[in-house]
C-alpha cells in the first residue's frame, strides 16, 4: 500500500499517496524522470549545472526549482513555472517554506515535509492524488515528482519538482 502524505482540508476523495516512479502516468513527468535518469548516469543524482532550460522545454511551465538551505531544514522556491503559479494561486518565487507557511498556514509545512523526504531519502518522490488548496478550498488532482540534484554523490543542493494538475473530478493529469 502506498504511503499517504498529509495535506490540509477535509476530504471526500482519497488523499495524496506516494507512488512508485515505475507508475508515472503523466507524459510530462515521465519525460522529466527519463531526463533525470539519463543525466545522473551511474551517480545517485545529477548536478543542477547539467540541466538547462532547453532540456526542460517540454515541461518548463510545470517546474519548481527548489534550493536546499540549512542542511535540508529549509527550502527556497527559486524558479516557479506558470502552471505551478496558476495551481497555487500565488507566485512563491524567492520564498522559503517558512515564509510560505506564514502566507498559507499548513501549506508551507506540507511542501517542506515532501522536500525533506526527497532530501533524506536521496531519491525521487512521486506523489499522486487529490489536494484541497488551503486558501481557496479548491480541490484538484495532481501528480508531482521531486528529483534530487547535487554537485557530488554526498550533497543535494536543489530539488527539481515537476507537477501536473487536473481540476475536474473525472480527469487525471496528462
Amino acid at each position: 500500500m502506498p504511503d499517504r502524505e498529509q495535506n490540509s482540508g477535509t476530504f471526500t476523495r482519497p488523499p495524496t499517496e506516494r507512488i512508485d516512479t515505475s507508475d508515472i502516468q503523466s507524459a510530462q513527468l515521465r519525460k522529466a524522470f527519463d531526463l533525470w535518469t539519463k543525466l545522473k548516469g551511474s551517480r545517485p543524482f545529477p548536478p543542477r549545472s547539467e540541466i538547462s532550460p532547453r532540456d526542460l522545454a517540454d515541461f518548463l511551465r510545470n517546474i519548481v526549482l527548489v534550493r536546499v538551505l540549512d542542511g535540508g531544514n529549509e527550502f527556497q522556491f527559486r524558479i516557479v513555472g506558470d502552471a505551478i503559479v496558476l495551481a497555487q494561486g500565488q507566485a512563491f518565487q524567492g520564498l522559503t517554506t517558512a515564509e510560505i507557511e506564514v502566507r498559507l498556514p499548513g501549506y508551507g509545512k506540507m511542501v517542506k515535509r515532501a522536500y525533506q523526504r526527497v532530501y533524506t531519502d536521496r531519491k525521487p518522490l512521486l506523489l499522486r492524488g487529490w489536494f484541497e488548496h488551503p486558501s481557496t478550498q479548491r480541490a484538484f488532482f495532481h501528480e508531482t515528482l521531486g528529483l534530487p540534484l547535487g554537485p557530488d554523490a554526498e550533497t543535494i543542493d536543489h530539488i527539481l519538482v515537476v507537477a501536473v494538475y487536473a481540476f475536474s473530478h473525472d480527469k487525471s493529469p496528462s
